[in-house]
């Protein structure tokens, strides 16, 4: 099962209620994500997680990891040594990143604020489970995030990675380093890419992100590089100077599962009938979907209805699985050993509405498609490279054999993307 959850939280101790004591109060929003986040983690039942905190012991090429047989800590430093927390270590996964990420070391410690914050909320929630402690790379965390995607996927228990760090130190006058103009842009910025273009995360300039004064660029970017998926910010608020962000960046969910057993059915048997479907509601929904696949980040394959076509929605994926992988003319046929190197995704399209003005769009949001002279061109939303109206337009058009300037009509719709 492997990673199946990713988030991005902040570690300021202060919403720990025992420490602000009234003070946490006026981060109510975070701390209210926060919980979400714990809840979700319970409710899924998942078993280890993977810290990733810019407070650990860092390395300027590498990374760090902490071992032992329990791995403990304690909020002293901020003035409650009673608030101690203990977890079991997993040996395996420690020993397994240890050996495989490069300039790594292993070391005996505490665990750190960064990590202990994020831990109090899940044991807040009654989670009970074994976790990895990590530090950030400090240079290329993109391509540490890369190593770690083929190295969980070696795992079949279920895991969590969660990234720690704040943002900008430097958003008011009387915070901790004071006012830079870098640091209220760098937060918006970076809170901006996320929703719309997370790719745009590792190109902010690395002078802006030091003026800043942030912490959590790095563990952000390594999360980020180990799945891809639909971030969604749950909470951003910076009331002590400090910029708390708290984001959801992946879900597991079973529509692409069953996208991939659906072709790998095909691809083995050629056909699809001893399968059954999962007995969740939102398979027996009648939606139009499209199912992409990509192979190294490359697209190797995608098609899809704008309609439903099939009795429900897992007889649409199946069907559109099979399409993707088999007959999309832009690829050569998917054959069954490359299954294991492909990533599946699900879209799943809600209701089709007509307007009239390019400003009724957002590529971000909204799909489009365009209609002229009994030829149709459609456009997914949230591509990367994709950022404005006029461009998803131009392109829906180009894939509908339509010139740029003829005339079209133009609906748009909204997209649930869901990922592996």
């Amino acid at each position: 099962m492997s990673l199946i959850y990713s988030a991005f939280v902040p570690h300021p101790p202060i919403i720990v209620p025992e420490i602000g004591r009234g003070e946490e109060a006026q981060c109510s929003a975070t701390l209210r994500s926060y919980r979400e986040i714990a809840r979700k983690i319970v409710e899924m039942r998942i078993e280890t997680v993977l810290l990733v905190s810019p407070h650990a012991t860092l390395l300027r090429k590498g990374i760090t990891l902490l071992k032992g047989d329990m791995l403990n800590g304690d909020f002293s430093s901020f003035g409650v040594p009673q608030i101690m927390l203990s977890f079991p270590a997993h040996h395996q996964l420690t020993e397994v990143l240890a050996a495989e990420l490069p300039e790594t070391i292993l070391h005996a410690g505490k665990i750190d604020h960064g990590a202990l914050v994020p831990l109090y909320f899940l044991n807040e929630a009654g989670w009970q489970g074994k976790i990895v402690l990590m530090s950030m790379p400090l240079e290329h965390p993109e391509v540490y995030g890369k190593k770690i995607t083929h190295i969980l996927k070696t795992f079949l228990e279920p895991i969590a990675l969660i990234a720690s760090g704040d943002l900008s130190h430097r958003l008011k006058k009387d915070g901790p380093y004071g006012l830079h103009p870098s640091g209220p842009q760098f937060d918006q910025l970076l809170v901006n890419s996320l929703t719309r273009d997370p790719s745009q995360i590792q190109h902010i300039p690395l002078n802006q992100a030091e003026e800043a004064g942030e912490c959590g660029w790095r563990s952000l970017r390594l999360a980020l590089a180990v799945q891809e998926g639909m971030p969604k910010v749950l909470s951003y608020e910076g009331p002590f100077g400090v910029g708390y962000l708290v984001a959801e960046l992946y879900h597991a969910s079973s529509l692409p599962r069953w996208a991939r057993l659906c072709l790998e059915s095909y691809l083995q048997h050629g056909n699809t009938r001893g399968l059954n479907p999962p007995s969740d509601p939102d398979f027996q929904l009648r939606r139009a979907c499209f199912v992409t696949l990509k192979k190294d980040g490359e697209l190797r394959g995608c098609i899809g209805t704008t309609e439903p076509w099939q009795d429900n929605l897992a007889k649409e994926i199946e069907h559109n699985a099979i399409s993707a992988g088999t007959q999309d003319p832009r690829f050569w046929p998917v054959e069954s050993d490359e299954l294991s190197s492909l990533t599946f995704s699900v879209d799943v399209l809600g209701e089709m509405e007509k307007i009239q003005s390019l400003d009724e769009l957002d590529p971000w949001r909204y799909g489009v498609v365009v209609r002229r002279r009994g030829r149709t061109g459609l456009l997914l939303p949230h591509l990367e490279g994709i950022n404005t109206a006029q461009e998803q337009v131009n392109i829906a058009k180009q894939k509908a054999g339509l010139a740029f300037d003829e005339p079209v009509e133009i609906w748009r719709f909204e997209v649930v993307r869901y990922f592996e």
